[in-house]
């Protein structure tokens, strides 16, 4: 009867041996086990500082571009490139200021979205061939140069308050801070949108949009998108610019 005992003890030791032991909780903070993709920490593709070497990393293919177009009605704004993601839409604008010795006394510089990307709603036709249904929703106005010097840019945001498909000179102030900021030099300069700060609730994906310059006095001088002078378009208009998210 010992013996017997014995050998079932024994057997019941190989056995424990043997037997796979639960693997172990692993560390959340360092593994998940692979059941759940870990969210990726967002990094700010393009740093706002006046500086555009950061720009050159972005693949061309991913940006939207308006360049001036020959005998432009409107020529002090060069090439647009836009960059937008899921929270921001980033601008680079090139400056054409030959013509006021590299420098202007003021430029006053404005964007002008359609950012509900709905023509039933907004107004005011500006620049651009908008047809029958001007849909300027929002504008912006700030300064790039005063006073001949470069300056941040930080601006009033102003909603279209006349009658819809109209083009009233009508405006109500929404101002958010911090929506649009920008830094540049007298050539370039560039811009981040924060869509989450649209002072009109949601900004869709995709909208459109368009920019102007007015340098020392407030008729714009340069606008994007614009097209050639022709008999046909003897203003040189072209459509606004549909922005997509790009990354």
């Amino acid at each position: 009867m010992k013996k017997l005992f014995a050998f079932l003890t024994i057997a019941a030791m190989v056995f424990a041996a043997c037997e796979k032991k639960p693997a172990e909780k692993p560390d959340d903070d360092n593994n998940n086990n692979g059941n759940e993709p870990q969210e990726e920490e967002y990094v700010v593709p393009i740093t706002i500082d006046g500086n555009f070497d950061d720009w050159a990393k972005i693949d061309a293919s991913k940006l939207i571009v308006a360049k001036c177009a020959d005998e432009a009605a409107k020529p002090d704004l060069k090439v647009l490139k836009v960059y937008a993601d899921e929270t921001y839409v980033f601008c680079y604008v090139e400056f054409n200021f030959d013509d006021y010795d590299g420098a202007p006394d003021d430029a006053h510089f404005h964007f002008y979205f359609n950012g509900d990307n709905d023509t039933a709603t907004g107004g005011w036709n500006g620049s651009w061939d908008q047809g029958d249904t001007p849909c300027v929703d929002l504008f912006t106005e700030a300064d790039v140069i005063a006073g001949g010097e470069v300056v941040d840019h930080n601006p009033g945001q102003y909603k279209y308050a006349g009658a819809p498909n109209t083009s009233e000179w009508s405006w109500e102030d929404v101002s958010v801070d911090g929506f649009i900021t920008g830094k540049g030099t007298k050539k370039a300069y560039e811009f981040m949108i924060t869509r989450e700060l649209y002072p009109l609730g949601s900004m869709a994906m995709p909208f459109t949009m368009g920019i102007d310059v007015c340098v020392n006095g407030w008729n714009a001088t340069g606008a994007l998108p614009n097209a050639a002078v022709t008999d046909d378009n003897p203003s040189g208009q072209a459509n606004l610019l549909e922005v997509k998210m790009t990354k």
